[in-house]
């Protein structure tokens, strides 16, 4: 059997792990990463699925470990591209609720659901799956134990042990000592909060911070959270409840998942609770609470319209409360600061993690994920699910342990294990990447064009006009030279001095006899650059258009 993670072991998201067994290949989870700063007009990143096109024929099964988007997002981008290949999706109720609302959205039709439950046993090609519950911050969630004659992987998914979880669902730990029974060859293991000391906070104890700012507020209430997080949404319905408000959801996949949510019973709320958002204009500020998107401080947010006073409508009023019930991911930092500023600006009372427990994380602690290894008492390891800090202070808990640091694995994207009856060691790497969504462009985006949007939101764009004689490369009148987002650029003894620059390097040309169009437009970027550079201090993009009359 190979394992080869394409996904999840570079940051927070894009979670895709491949499992091949003889002639049979299996992918547990199918994730997208959403875009910081570094991804200028990037809409959402994916994990490089090339490998699982070029062995299609293998393919026998897609099992989703649960809802969350850095689990399923992916997954209709990887359809569209199989084509006609109908591949079986294996998920709980709510899981594949969540993706079906993902198809419609995409426009596929084409797909094969096998609904699971914890306790279930399926069987696809040479693997074994069995399915057992775990605690996480959205209900249906899974992990897997995968038997084959090569020898078997426990994959937790992503998971917490909360002693009081909202719907009663427990980390089952009966079946993962079963399993330790049987025998675990490789454990693969969230890794999200291995640099987290101590047990991660029960999600109960939100509830009561939650119910507590929501009592007390003077006038409406604002709760951004993310959609998926049906447990923190129950928990926000249960509060307005019992403080005599009504709540109204806006934000599309606020909108779409709560929907599903109540549909499939997973959201028990009173739907005489539930307004339309802009039926809560009419209604007392006092009496409504609002649940939207924009926990990540994402721009076209409904959280992020309302703050700059764009939402069609929301429009925040001093005195009004927000929460943000959610942690940054890694590079949403200074999107959700800016945020919180822009809504004190307008005089809102704004509650974060900060300042009152309005958020716990959804993911094992470090000590709760030793109890795991305790209990699973895996021969081998290999962290996943996190950035490089948080694989290397998961690797250290299962030293920690007891187990060899020989027998643990700290693997890249791309990088595969082989196990068999000798045990399990690395093998051949695959091709890893990573595909940008652009619109309706997906993959089109390459590393050079990012390099290039980086450079223009940065250092701008200076554009260098030249006419020359075709005959013998002599200049046209005077180069015309545009700065667009250059710092100091409009600067008129700036501007004369690269004009000058760049005629006297045409006048070079032609003194020397050169028409070779390119050697000018390189020579006239050097020396563009090299002023600009001294001037500065700035590498802007520079495109010299020579226009030959």
């Amino acid at each position: 059997m190979r394992v080869i993670p394409l996904g999840g072991l570079d940051g927070i998201g894009k979670n895709m792990t491949v499992f091949e067994c003889g002639d049979d290949l299996i992918v547990v989870d199918a994730g997208l990463m959403f875009p910081d700063d570094e991804h200028p007009g990037i809409d959402l990143i994916l994990p490089d699925y090339t490998y699982i096109l070029e062995n299609s024929h293998r393919l026998r099964a897609f099992i989703i470990t649960h809802g969350h988007e850095d689990h399923t997002g992916a997954l209709p981008y990887v359809l569209k591209d199989l084509g006609k290949h109908n591949v079986p999706i294996y998920g709980t109720k709510l899981t594949l609720g969540f993706i079906e609302g993902k198809f419609a959205e995409h426009n596929i039709k084409n797909h094969s659901f096998r609904e699971i439950s914890a306790g279930d046993h399926v069987s696809v090609g040479c693997f074994g799956v069995d399915f057992y519950a775990v605690n996480h911050s959205i209900p249906g969630s899974l992990g897997l134990f995968i038997r084959t004659s090569a020898g078997t992987v426990l994959h937790t998914g992503d998971f917490k042990l909360d002693s009081t979880p909202i719907d009663g669902i427990h980390t089952d730990f009966a079946a993962i000592t079963r399993f330790a029974k049987t025998g675990i060859s490789l454990m693969l293991s969230d890794s999200t909060n291995a640099n987290n000391k101590d047990f991660t906070k029960s999600e109960a104890e939100v509830g009561k911070a939650l119910r507590q700012i929501i009592t007390t507020a003077r006038k409406r209430v604002i709760v951004a959270s993310f959609s998926s997080h049906i447990h923190r949404i129950q928990q926000v319905c249960d509060a307005a409840a019992a403080a005599g408000r009504k709540v109204a959801v806006t934000g599309r996949s606020m909108l779409t998942n709560s929907r599903i949510a109540r549909e499939l019973g997973y959201l028990k709320v009173d739907e005489r609770n539930i307004i339309d958002a802009y039926a809560a204009k009419d209604i007392p500020p006092d009496k409504v609470v609002i649940l939207c998107t924009g926990s990540q401080g994402e721009p076209l947010s409904a959280l992020a319209r309302m703050a700059n006073g764009e939402h069609r409508t929301v429009v925040i009023e001093e005195g009004d409360t927000v929460i943000i019930s959610a942690t940054p991911v890694p590079g949403n930092e200074k999107a959700v600061t800016r945020v919180i500023n822009a809504l004190s600006k307008v005089g809102a009372e704004v509650y974060d993690k900060k300042r009152a427990l309005v958020h716990v994380s959804g993911h094992a602690g470090s000590e709760e994920l030793k109890q795991m290894l305790v209990l699973a008492q895996p021969r081998y390891f290999m962290p996943v699910h996190g950035e490089s800090l948080h694989l290397r202070a998961h690797a250290e808990l299962a030293h920690d342990v007891g187990i060899p640091r020989s027998n643990i694995f700290m693997l890249e994207n791309g990088d595969t294990l082989t196990v068999d009856d000798s045990g399990v060691k690395r093998g051949e790497p695959v091709e890893n990447g990573v595909v940008y969504v652009d619109g309706l462009s997906v993959g089109d985006v390459s590393a050079v064009v990012l390099k290039d949007r980086q450079t223009l939101s940065s250092d701008g764009i200076v554009t260098v006009v030249c006419m020359v004689r075709k005959r013998d490369s002599s200049a046209v009148g005077k180069p015309e030279v545009i700065t667009k987002g250059v710092s100091g650029g409009d600067d008129p003894e700036l501007l004369n001095d690269l004009i000058a620059a760049a005629e006297k390097t045409v006048s070079n040309f032609a003194h020397e006899h050169r028409s070779n169009p390119n050697r000018l437009k390189r020579a006239l970027r050097e020396e563009i650059s090299g002023i600009l550079w001294e001037r500065c201090r700035r590498r802007p993009m520079i495109i010299p258009l020579i226009m030959e009359v």
